[in-house]
């Protein structure tokens, strides 16, 4: 049976690897569990944890050939981006099958047609962004898996009690999209989500789903030309635009973010964004605000 799971990663296209560890070693306190080179994908990466919400910062590895690569063609078009979404999954073959069944084209790590049988060493599939209103990959967890938060020692305590951000968890990710009732249909009978709350504004409409174990995702779509959603969706499509992370305190967040060198592009009365500048090309806010409905803790 179909079922997704954790948040396994968001998947951030750099220029530099180094300098985006750098940054998210010193703003984050990141902690990182793997950082290494993989042949196939012809790609440095490094995965981390900023409390429980994972990262895998992903730079096209300086090898003959690897601009043509999957990833380096996302880096040649889009430059320092957001690439996908990715979930934990109990069975990548009922995964594969029900995403046939809603006629989404799926792809292995290095981009050919993805096809059982699914085994140990054949346990992830990627989806044509144009199919799921920005692509996302799915993966089961592999024996002795080296992500810290599966591990029964695990806390993300520091970032909420301790860190200035006061980071409680990820209070939602955004996917900006063209049409919304598209995208809810798919994330809602596609994907098992759950609708938790609508809303609109002046720039964007929105609808926030639970999906999963622990993640929140608004599809957002953009009502104002003008907009950096908007903008950022006429430039790179639909897909992964932005992070919130839910804060303690809004205040301190701000003050320690501009000590860090990082420069608040927008603030509301219990929000804050980032720019993007600052933030290796993609979004990054803070909030004190609870989503309605909001099911976890």
């Amino acid at each position: 049976m179909f079922k997704i799971g954790k948040l396994f990663h968001l998947t951030h296209v750099v220029d530099s690897l180094r300098a985006a560890d750098q940054w998210y070693d010193e703003v984050f306190s990141a902690c990182r569990y793997y950082r290494g080179y993989m042949r196939a994908a012809m790609r440095n990466a490094s995965v981390l944890a900023i409390g429980d919400t994972p990262f895998e910062a992903i730079q096209t590895a300086p090898v003959p050939g690897a601009e043509n690569s999957a990833i380096g063609k996302f880096h040649a078009r889009y430059g320092q981006h957001f690439h996908s979404i990715a979930w934990y999954v109990d069975s990548i073959k009922d995964t594969f099958n029900q995403l046939s069944k809603h006629n989404v084209r799926q792809v292995d790590m290095v981009g050919r047609p993805a096809r059982g049988p699914f085994g140990k060493r054949n346990i992830a599939v990627w989806t044509h962004p144009k199919d799921t209103h920005g692509a996302i990959e799915f993966a089961e967890v592999e024996d002795f898996s080296i992500d810290v938060r599966l591990h029964p020692g695990w806390s993300s305590a520091y970032w909420r009690d301790r860190h200035p951000l006061g980071i409680e968890g990820a209070s939602h990710i955004t996917v900006v999209v063209r049409d919304l009732n598209k995208a809810a249909a798919f994330y809602q009978d596609a994907l098992g989500g759950k609708l938790l709350h609508e809303e609109q504004n002046a720039e964007r409409q929105s609808a926030f789903f639970a999906v999963g174990q622990d993640t929140v995702v608004e599809l957002a779509q953009p009502l104002s030309a003008q907009s950096d959603e908007a903008k950022d969706l006429e430039r790179a499509g639909e897909g992964l635009y932005a992070v919130t992370f839910k804060t303690r305190d809004l205040d301190r967040a701000a003050q320690f973010l501009e000590s860090r060198r990082q420069h608040i592009e927008s603030r509301t009365a219990d929000s804050l964004a980032i720019n993007r500048a600052d933030t290796f090309g993609i979004g990054i806010a803070f909030t004190t605000r609870r989503i309605p409905n909001d099911p976890r803790a």
